[in-house]
């Protein structure tokens, strides 16, 4: 028999077998581990991910929308060299909400209500930003 799976036969008939009447048994106390409520993510932040990465994608589609259609100019100068290009603007998107999330949860640990507030303020102006590109013709 392999030696792992002989100590593990060892472990399995000892725990079957009831302890003889001469020896004393301890009981087992419930032990509770204290949560550290730091690390736990609010669940607001949650769903501010989730909406991020959803107006990212919604940014990528009206932007798209509004240069196909003459009537909208790429406002950002380091994007403009990559909105021509529908992967590398995919790329792009994905990349910025993956570092987004990420700095956000390195930030949550210590600072979890400014976290929030950050998540917030950048929803609300890709939000304003998604709009106006869709109010284009």
């Amino acid at each position: 028999m392999l030696p792992g799976l002989a100590a593990c036969a060892l472990v399995v008939q000892l725990v079957q077998s009831p302890p003889p009447a001469h020896v004393a048994v301890p009981t087992l106390r419930a032990v509770t581990v204290p949560t550290v409520q730091a690390h736990r993510r609010p669940a607001a932040l949650t769903s501010l991910y989730v909406s991020f990465a959803a107006l990212q994608g919604l940014d990528v589609h009206s932007t798209t929308r509004a240069l196909s259609s003459g009537a909208g100019r790429e406002a950002n100068p380091a994007m403009r060299r990559i909105v021509g290009n529908p992967a590398g603007l995919i790329a792009v998107k994905a990349a910025t909400a993956g570092t987004t999330i990420w700095m956000t949860e390195k930030m949550r640990r210590k600072h979890p209500r400014a976290a929030i507030v950050f998540m917030a303020a950048i929803n609300s102006t890709m939000a304003v930003i998604v709009a106006h590109n869709y109010s284009l013709p």
